[in-house]
């Protein structure tokens, strides 16, 4: 029990002592920090909505295949090389990792040099928001690119499984 007694006694000890360390430093600070805030703090800031807007396609329509789409498909290189539409290029997206900007700015380039008048993404799920497609889209399309495309359904539509 004395052993618990001497490890209580010494953190309150080395509390206070780096607590009035704490009160001196902040003191002696020019824009020391209040110790009662004087106004609310922003917890909230709006961030900045880079995002575009995408329409969707559905899996039936032709033009997924015409030469004029350049298509993506936002799934795992695995799910890729599992099965893809032909053509089909893939850029993996993932919510926890963004597309760097640079490499985003190099998408957007590559697809504006294609010539190619319309950009399909699928990805998995069923295309609508929140899934990889649908936001890998909403990204491209908040970088300038224009008729952008997300498949209802997404790749397992287009396979034929819905």
């Amino acid at each position: 029990m004395k052993i618990y007694l001497k490890i209580l006694r010494d953190a309150v000890i080395a509390t206070a002592i780096l607590a009035c360390i704490g009160l001196f430093v902040n003191a002696v600070r020019p824009d020391g920090l209040p110790f009662i805030a004087d106004k609310p703090y922003d917890i909230f800031v709006p961030c900045p909505e880079t995002l575009g807007t995408v329409e969707m396609m559905s899996p039936t329509d032709a033009q997924i295949h015409a030469d004029s789409t350049f298509l993506i498909d936002a799934r795992t290189q695995e799910e890729f090389d599992a099965w893809h539409v032909e053509g089909a290029i893939c850029i993996t997206y993932d919510y926890l990792d963004p597309i760097p900007p640079e490499e985003l700015k190099n998408i957007t380039m590559n697809i504006a040099q294609s010539g190619k008048a319309r950009l399909v993404v699928y990805g998995d799920g069923d295309g609508s928001q929140g899934t990889t497609g649908y936001e890998l889209g909403r990204e491209i399309a908040g970088n300038g690119i224009k008729n952008v495309f997300v498949v209802e359904g997404g790749a397992e539509a287009l396979k034929g499984g819905k």
